[in-house]
């Protein structure tokens, strides 16, 4: 009960902050750089379960920087909820890649960032409810009771503030059972001096 009271708390807060704060340029390449080190640490000090878990790692096919307008902590919660969403459905030995990429769709959306990893992907029927408040489905023998249902709501509110879309999609190789999931987000490139 206190970890849902808490994350509404957090989504009316998310409200008020992205009402007000004021939109700055935001380097995503570090961003994401810096998330990847965060979770290659956390994975090698983990206490007497050294390696253990899926790896995290970083693909772009930019040369340099890449800037977003927009509110960088929120934006960096929107990554954090969608690695560790892939974490939590990933086998020991998988990998959860964050790419970096030019969108194929039309402007202003020509950025692409994608989560993905190599788990039991998502329940076609499910890929647009996994954004509704309140709805949790994980894997078995996950704590009961960790996980409020609001993260991809949240993400989907933030990724919206930013004048972006996100959805989730099945990986598929060669056959009709999914190998993983990706989350993609795609959202407006800035300059480095906007």
């Amino acid at each position: 009960m206190d970890r849902l009271i808490s994350d509404i708390s957090k989504a009316s807060k998310m409200d008020a902050t992205l009402a007000q704060d004021i939109a700055e340029t935001v380097n995503v390449t570090d961003m994401i750089n810096g998330l990847v080190i965060f979770y290659r640490q956390s994975r090698e000090t983990q206490k007497g379960e050294a390696q253990k878990g899926a790896k995290v790692t970083f693909k772009t096919d930019f040369k340099g920087p890449v800037f977003i307008k927009g509110f960088e902590l929120p934006f960096a919660q929107v990554l954090r909820n969608l690695i560790d969403n892939a974490l939590t459905f990933s086998p020991p030995d998988g990998e959860v890649c964050v790419a970096l990429e030019t969108a194929d769709t039309p402007a202003p959306a020509n950025l692409r960032v994608t989560v993905s990893d190599n788990g039991p992907g998502i329940p076609e029927e499910n890929l647009e409810t996994i954004f509704e408040r309140f709805y949790t489905e994980r894997p078995q023998g996950a704590a009961f009771g960790v996980h409020s249902g609001l993260g991809l709501a949240i993400c989907r509110q933030i990724v919206s503030a930013h004048d972006g879309r996100i959805w989730a999609e099945n990986i598929y190789q060669n056959g009709q059972v999914p190998t993983g999931a990706r989350f993609v987000i795609e959202l407006p490139e800035a300059g480095a001096d906007t």
